[in-house]
């Protein structure tokens, strides 16, 4: 039997019938199509939310100030009371000013009669004078350190009155106290915080919005609060925006805005003092998109691939604003062309495709 294997025409053979076979494979896949998915190019907005935190607070507080000098004497309230306008909130120790009031009054009418003695005692020189000397110069009466002490007891008067009428410190509206800064044997100087009353009736939060996102909000946006003591979330409005940019303690190294939302609604559950998250959603003008998967790039350039007559066309195109979903088209493609998505990151230029 003739050995073949030593033949070398007989390996020549084979060699040749791989090569046909591997050319008749290649033109199979010439001819087969990919099979494609494809989407159109449509207008959209891409959304950029901005997440800050920040502290419930109430819509409205007012601090409460002491009318006036003296010696706390018994405090009515406590803090988180509910107070109507009008309540009183506490009273000062007066024991001895209506007595220093009639010392006052007493001195007063002293030093106004010393006035009237020393004008009478001018007036009877001056006729003296002329009776004796008609031409003599007669110096002018100055009455200037009676008017000076009169003016002083005028005024001490005034103040011991003022302290014996707010004696009785009453709330000038209703609220719920926050604080109350004082207690009885205290003593307190006029213009001394003694307490701070908030209206529970409207909310607003305050936070502080770093460099870059507070240049994309504006007074007027809208927000949504939420927060992990609170079950509900609320939608309020922008309603105050800083005009100067500073660190917001000691430890920052960037500074930031101070911004104020206010709640559109309120139920029980809130509260003043609660951490909460504002959510604002940045507006956003009208792009050309497409999804994520339709882009390809090869180092820094972008294409898509359109399809002419069941042939894939490889299309450069400039890409621009982009989220997790969407990409925008600057140019390249035109709003309603339809261009590849599933089955792009297969494709070569001029690829035969069929659409699934």
């Amino acid at each position: 039997m003739i050995n073949l294997f030593k033949k070398k025409w007989f390996w020549g053979a084979i060699l040749g019938l791989v090569i046909i076979a591997l050319i008749l494979a290649n033109m199979a896949n010439m001819n087969r199509a990919v099979a494609v998915k494809t989407t159109e190019v449509f207008e959209g907005l891409i959304t950029e939310q901005i997440y800050t935190s920040g502290k419930l607070e109430a819509g409205k507080s007012t601090d409460i100030y002491s009318p006036t000098n003296g010696v706390i004497e018994t405090v009515e309230v406590k803090q988180g009371d509910t107070i109507q306008k009008g309540q009183v909130l506490m009273t000062l120790q007066i024991d001895d000013v209506n007595e220093q009031i009639a010392k006052e009054r007493l001195n007063l009418e002293m030093i106004e009669s010393e006035r009237q003695t020393a004008k009478k005692q001018h007036f009877d020189m001056f006729k003296q004078q002329m009776t004796e000397d008609p031409s003599a110069e007669i110096e002018d009466l100055d009455l200037t350190s009676f008017d000076l002490r009169i003016q002083s007891s005028k005024l001490t008067i005034a103040s011991l009155e003022k302290r014996l009428n707010n004696r009785v410190v009453h709330a000038q509206e209703e609220g719920v106290l926050t604080q109350v800064s004082v207690d009885p044997g205290q003593m307190i100087a006029e213009g001394s915080p003694i307490a701070t009353v908030v209206d529970l009736s409207s909310y607003k939060v305050k936070s502080n919005l770093n460099e870059l996102d507070s240049g994309k909000v504006f007074v007027g946006m809208q927000a949504v609060i939420t927060g992990e003591s609170i079950a509900e979330s609320y939608e309020g409005e922008v309603t105050y925006m800083s005009p100067i940019a500073i660190l917001a303690d000691q430890t920052s190294k960037d500074a930031s805005v101070e911004m104020t939302v206010e709640l559109s609604r309120i139920t029980p559950e809130l509260r003043p003092g609660y951490n909460v998250t504002i959510e604002l959603e940045i507006p956003d003008k009208e792009r050309l998109l497409l999804p994520l998967d339709a882009v390809q790039y090869e180092g820094d350039k972008a294409h898509v691939f359109k399809i002419e007559d069941g042939i894939a066309v490889k299309t450069e195109v400039e890409t621009g604003k982009e989220n997790e979903e969407y990409i925008e088209i600057v140019s390249g493609a035109a709003k309603g062309e339809r261009v590849v998505t599933e089955g792009a990151k297969l494709l070569s230029d001029g690829d035969k495709v069929k659409l699934q």
